[in-house]
Order: structure tokens, then C-alpha cells, then sequence
């Protein structure tokens, strides 16, 4: 009975104890969880990235299962209150069929909706198109474009400069489809052709390339609605960012 009297307010001793502890630690716990998440909720800055992922490597497949695109890049990010994300060092390859894909590179690239369905590239901006032998058929550089995954479209109305296999052509602005397989130039196209050990020189203000033909035509001038489209898509996409800055 003594015995049972010794060991009863010890074992007690020790509970109490082992509960002030799971309370001080269950206090403590719910207070650092919700002094974080205040945190979180006063620092909504759309200007800095609360989602993100680093070096990542997204797939997108058709209905069937076969891929459509592959991105990979960096580092890519979400931002609150707003539908945007930004890629750093992107990488695309886009597959045109079971044989051809054409790969883009860039500094940076910006979603406007998360959905890929329109890209804005900055910074050394480069497309290369291959056909079914690896070979590359078309190598396009510039500052700025949008992409179009999904329809296989690049436009800018930037500076551009195209390289294929006996030519290379500058002009401002492109409008590069590569599911029909050409390429046009908007305006002041400069073309330097290489044969035979020889170069001709071929100037005006709109060309296309056709990639099947391997050859360049001559356009009509137009009265620049290519340009305009473009200016105004390229403004939309931006509202994303001016936004999130004049807020």
C-alpha cells in the first residue's frame, strides 16, 4: 500500500509534466503556423513569386497521347493575384509530326494566362526548325516574339535575322508558320544567296520563305495591319505586367 502511495504521485508528476510539454509544444507549433501564414497574407506582392519551381520539365501530349511540346528551363514562377508566369532560360521543342520539330531558346519568356498557348520571348530569342534527318532547315534570331505552341506561329515585329542553308535575310518583323511551312518578312528584306563559290544579293520591302521549295519570293507591299496586329497582341500580353506594377 506505501509502495502503490511512493509510485501514484510520481507517475502523476510525470504526466503532468509530459502534458505541460505537448501543450508548450502545441502552443508553439500554432503559433509559428500562424504567424507565417500572416505573414503570407500581408506580403501579397504581385511583383515577387510565391510559387515556383527550379529547373522543371513540363510535357503537354495531344488526345491521343502523343507529345506536343517540351519545355524545360531554370526556373519557372507563379505570382499572387495574378494569372502570369515567367521562365527563365526556357527551352521549347514543339513537334510538328512523328519527324520534324522545331526547338526555341530565350532569356526569358512570360505566360500571360499559365495556359501556353501564347509565349512572349526577350532576350537572344533564337528558332530552329529540323526536318526528318536532323537537318536544320531554317535558323531564325531576334530580341522579342511571340510564340503560338499550339498553331505552330512566331510573330515579332522586331529586328530579325534568317539563316538557311544558301541564304541569310534580315528584315523588321516575321510571321513564321511552320505547320504551313513558310516564313514572312515584314518589311526592308535584305536577302545574300551563296552558290557556286558566288553571292547574289536580292532586296525589297516584304519576302517569304518557303521551306518546302527552299526558296524566297517577293511581296507586294501591304499597309503594315501585320505589324499593327502584332503591336496590339504584344500590348495585351504586357498589360500583365504594368498592372501588377501600377498596383
Amino acid at each position: 500500500m506505501k509502495l502503490y502511495k511512493d509510485i501514484m504521485p510520481k507517475i502523476l508528476r510525470e504526466n503532468i509534466i509530459g502534458l505541460i510539454i505537448f501543450l508548450v509544444i502545441v502552443i508553439w507549433f500554432n503559433y509559428v503556423l500562424t504567424n507565417a501564414l500572416h505573414q503570407n497574407d500581408g506580403n501579397k506582392n504581385s511583383n515577387i513569386s510565391n510559387h515556383f519551381l527550379n529547373n522543371f520539365h513540363m510535357t503537354e501530349t495531344d488526345s491521343k497521347g502523343k507529345i506536343k511540346w517540351i519545355l524545360v528551363g531554370e526556373r519557372l514562377e507563379k505570382f499572387p493575384d495574378s494569372e502570369r508566369s515567367e521562365v527563365f532560360m526556357p527551352k521549347m521543342k514543339i513537334k510538328s509530326s512523328d519527324t520534324e520539330s522545331w526547338n526555341i531558346t530565350a532569356k526569358h519568356a512570360l505566360d500571360p494566362d499559365s495556359l501556353f498557348n501564347s509565349i512572349y520571348l526577350t532576350d537572344n530569342v533564337v528558332f530552329d526548325k529540323f526536318d526528318d534527318l536532323a537537318a536544320n532547315q531554317i535558323h531564325i534570331t531576334t530580341s522579342k516574339a511571340i510564340i503560338y505552341p499550339n498553331t505552330e506561329i512566331v510573330e515579332t515585329t522586331e529586328f530579325a535575322t534568317i539563316v538557311t542553308p544558301d541564304s541569310t535575310t534580315t528584315g523588321n518583323g516575321i510571321i513564321a508558320d511552320m505547320k504551313k511551312g513558310h516564313v514572312k518578312i515584314l518589311s526592308n528584306a535584305k536577302r545574300i544567296s551563296f552558290a557556286d563559290e558566288q553571292s547574289q544579293q536580292l532586296e525589297g520591302d516584304r519576302m517569304m520563305y518557303d521551306l518546302e521549295k527552299k526558296s524566297w519570293v517577293l511581296l507586294k507591299k501591304d499597309n503594315q495591319n501585320d505589324k499593327i496586329k502584332i503591336n496590339k497582341r504584344v500590348k495585351t500580353i504586357l498589360k500583365t505586367l504594368k498592372k501588377n506594377t501600377d498596383e
